[in-house]
């Protein structure tokens, strides 16, 4: 009597053509990668300068009321702006990150209106502080980084390829 050979899990056959098995899914493209790291970029730089502007606003509410009744408020609406738009984008980035098409739309609405949010909130805290210069010899120095402005826009540049489009087919 033979005994019959020693019976080995069962392995599905490569296909034809596929030579180590069933398709794995493509990779991100590279300027969507690039568009996805640039969001996480914004949004450690956006919870940073909220972070610290709690601190500001907790133990120096005298040097911002020498700036002007406004300033506080809008140095405050800067800090929550900065949260919510952190929050945005983080989604935004898994989101893009698992193909999702309808994200990738909404990072151009988000990034679009995140800009022009922040260039309005700059404007206003400089209007506030401007009139404060002439009176007692003080001088007032204002400095407006524009990274908010041109992060935002390297992400859109970057979800626009088609390669982009192509990712985000789900």
């Amino acid at each position: 009597m033979t005994v019959p050979p020693p019976q080995h899990p069962a392995y599905p056959h490569p296909q034809p053509g596929q030579p180590y098995g069933p398709p794995q899914p493509p990779r991100m493209p590279g300027l969507t990668t690039t568009a996805v790291v640039l969001l996480w970029v914004t949004v450690a730089i956006s919870t940073f300068g909220a972070l610290m502007t709690i601190p500001v606003l907790l133990t120096e509410p005298e040097t911002l009321g020498m700036l002007g009744p406004d300033a506080t408020l809008l140095v405050s609406v800067g800090a929550v702006q900065g949260v919510v738009w952190a929050g945005l984008r983080a989604y935004l980035a898994v989101k893009i990150a698992r193909r999702s098409r309808a994200a990738r739309t909404a990072a151009f609405v988000v990034e679009s209106a995140g800009m022009a949010c922040q260039l309005v909130l700059a404007l206003l805290i400089f209007d506030s502080i401007t009139p404060l210069a002439p009176r007692d010899g003080m001088s007032v120095n204002y400095t407006f980084d524009c990274t908010g402005l041109v992060l935002p826009i390297l992400v859109m540049c970057f979800l626009a390829t088609a390669r982009s489009s192509w990712w985000c087919d789900r």
